[in-house]
C-alpha cells in the first residue's frame, strides 16, 4: 500500500501507535522501479565449476558479510579510518523495491564472490543505468576465465532488464581497471575521495 492510500483509509480515524508505526513504514519506502518477479525471471548460468545466480542479499545476508569483510580489507584501505559498518536493512530496502540487484558467483555451493548494482533511471536520459557498489571475487574464483563469464553473465542480465549503461568503479590497488577495459568498458572519468577527520 502507499502512503497516499494509507492516509485517505484512515482519514478521521485516531492516530494511534499502530497506524503511526504503519504510516513510518509506508513513507519510508523507495518507490518501485523493478518488481521482483521480472529480477527472478533472471536464470542461473553455469560456467565450468561455477553457477551464477541473482539471489535476494536479505536471504543471504549472514553469508555474505564474510565476503563484504574481505572486499574491504583487500580493495577499501582508503577508508579503512571509517568504521566498517555495512547498512544491510538499506540494501533490503533497495532490493524490495527493484532498485538492488545481487549477483552471486559460487561453487559446490560455497559464495566465492558477488556484484551488487543500483538500479536508476537517469535525470539527463530517462534510460536504466546500473551502478556497481560492490564486485568482488575471492581469489580463487579469480583463475581462468570465470571472472570474465560473470561480468558477461552480469550484462546480459542488466540488459534483459533494460538496462542501456553500467557504470563500474575500480581501486588503484589492483588491474581491474585494464581487465574492464578489455571488456570495451571505456575510461570516462578519474574520481578523487578524501576522509575528513
Amino acid at each position: 500500500m502507499d502512503l497516499v492510500s494509507l492516509l485517505k483509509a484512515h482519514v478521521g480515524q485516531t492516530l494511534t501507535p499502530e497506524l503511526a508505526a504503519d504510516i513510518c513504514m509506508v513513507a519510508n519506502q523507495i518507490p518501485s522501479l523493478i518488481p521482483f518477479d521480472v529480477i527472478e525471471r533472471i536464470k542461473p548460468a553455469e560456467y565450468r565449476e561455477f553457477t551464477f545466480a541473482v539471489e535476494r542479499i536479505e536471504d543471504i545476508a549472514d553469508e555474505i558479510k564474510p565476503l563484504h569483510k574481505c572486499h574491504w580489507d583487500e580493495t577499501e584501505a582508503h577508508r579503512h579510518g571509517l568504521p566498517f559498518n555495512p547498512d544491510y536493512e538499506t540494501f533490503f530496502r533497495y532490493e524490495r523495491a527493484g532498485r538492488y540487484i545481487l549477483f552471486t558467483l559460487r561453487k559446490d555451493g560455497e559464495l566465492l564472490g558477488d556484484c551488487a548494482m543500483y538500479l536508476d533511471k537517469s535525470a539527463h536520459t530517462q534510460t536504466l543505468i546500473a551502478t556497481e557498489d560492490t564486485l568482488y571475487l575471492l581469489p580463487e574464483a579469480r583463475r581462468g576465465r570465470a571472472a570474465i563469464k560473470f561480468v558477461a553473465y552480469v550484462e546480459s542480465a542488466l540488459k534483459q532488464l533494460g538496462a542501456r549503461e553500467i557504470n563500474i568503479t575500480v581501486k588503484t590497488v589492483n588491474t581491474a581497471g585494464r581487465f574492464f577495459q578489455a571488456l570495451g568498458y571505456s575510461h570516462v572519468e578519474n574520481g578523487l575521495m578524501k576522509v575528513l577527520d
